[in-house]
């Protein structure tokens, strides 16, 4: 079974330019690397080495950016980095130079529509990027991997693959999903500190749901997935993608989406990789904005299913985790904890930050007004993207980058 592992790479401005962090950023991603340090890709890389892996894999970085007038300088690093390393496997890159490419290719195909599935902007496109590098190197299955991991168990690919198209409990098996290790081998989030982080309560939440690692059988059901430790079919890549309308947690929307198509993640407590992330660089006001859209876009999709829809899912679905923030009362949630949060910032001197957090309030209540129908939009999406998929091979856009044409 042919697999490809693929790897996004986050870069932002250097560190004399941007500081410890810009919010005023095109795309905020939470560990952006700075484009005058190493960072973290080499040793994602050079990790690589330790798979055992008979029938060999191919691998694909894809190069993000967080500021449009970056996306050239990222790729030339990008490039300078994989260029170091004489690798035994190949490795392919797909940067803004390649998007330019495919797009002539597509436009002069009659196909331009299909534009706004080459985009390496945001999480969830960057995301349709890396499934459609598996799709380009002709892979049965997609193994998506970041760039501030490293592989430590040789029998990684191995495990990978074991189940991966066969069957469960009389099911096939199209999607699953591996797991973290931190630094010091554990797997589960460090308690919560502060009032408000214990009032907003995902860390217990997690932890709550990443108890099924422990815990058997192998296999089994699992209601969240790390974005760097999952392993997809074709049967589902080919079919469902990544909804570019959610900003962040875009792998645990993914397996949502998944839900609504009939395939379902089973968590395989043997597939582990090392997770090594630097210090998040956006301040949790931030992120919980980010958190607060995605979850709204989450529950407008699940309100907006048709009660006959046959993969009809609720939030309950999704205890403890993400369930927690996909039920009705999440707006008072986010107050709560805004308030909690605003306060905090308030007695440090903080006062810029606590007034961000009304914003947050603000933009929750508008989040919870549903607007149109989500979910259509989201089908009509998928049913773009695997037309897109089916005409791929007519076009051969690969061939415009590798010297094939």
């Amino acid at each position: 079974m042919k697999a490809t592992i693929v790897i996004p790479t986050y870069w932002r401005g250097p560190v004399s330019e941007d500081g410890l962090c810009t919010l005023d950023s095109d795309y905020n991603y939470d560990h952006a690397t700075p484009l005058d340090t190493e960072g973290t890709l080499a040793g994602a890389l050079d990790s690589l080495s330790v798979l055992d892996a008979d029938e060999g894999f191919a691998v694909a970085v894809v190069a993000a950016s967080t500021r449009i007038e970056i996306k050239q300088a990222v790729q030339l690093k990008v490039q300078s980095i994989i260029a170091q390393y004489d690798y035994d496997f190949p490795i392919l890159m797909i940067g803004p130079d390649e998007l330019v490419f495919w797009r002539r290719r597509l436009a002069a195909a009659g196909m331009a529509e299909y534009d706004e599935f080459l985009s390496l902007d945001g999480y969830s496109n960057i995301r349709n990027m890396c499934l459609l590098a598996a799709k380009l190197t002709d892979a049965d299955v997609a193994i998506l991997f970041d760039d501030d991991q490293v592989y430590e168990d040789p029998d990684y690919l191995k495990k990978a693959l074991e189940f991966i198209g066969g069957q469960h409990d009389g099911r096939p098996v199209t999607c699953i999903a591996g797991y973290y290790l931190n630094p010091d081998d554990s797997w589960l989030l460090p308690p919560a500190e502060l009032d408000w982080q214990r009032r907003w309560g995902n860390r217990e939440a997690m932890n709550e749901a990443f108890a099924i690692i422990g815990r058997e059988p192998r296999l089994k059901p699992t209601p969240f997935v790390f974005g760097g430790n999952m392993v997809i079919h074709r049967s589902l890549f080919e079919k469902v993608p990544f909804d570019p309308a959610v900003p962040r947690g875009e792998d645990i929307d993914y397996l949502m989406n998944a839900r609504f198509f009939g395939h379902e993640f089973l968590l395989d407590n043997q597939l582990w990789i090392r997770h090594l992330p630097p210090p998040k660089c956006a301040p949790p006001w931030h992120q919980m904005r980010q958190d607060i859209i995605r979850f709204a876009r989450e529950r407008a999709k699940l309100a907006t299913q048709p009660e006959d829809w046959s993969g009809h899912i609720t939030a309950g679905d999704f205890d403890p985790y993400p369930g927690r923030f996909l039920k009705s009362d999440f707006h008072d949630l986010v107050m709560d904890t805004s308030l909690e949060m605003a306060s905090e910032y308030m007695e440090a001197g903080m006062d810029a930050d606590a007034r961000e957090c009304l914003v947050n309030i603000a933009i929750s209540k508008s989040e919870m007004e549903l607007k149109g129908d989500p979910f259509a939009d989201y089908l009509e999406l998928q049913r773009k993207w695997e037309e897109f998929i089916r005409v791929l091979p007519t076009i051969g856009i690969w061939s415009a980058v590798d010297g094939t044409d």
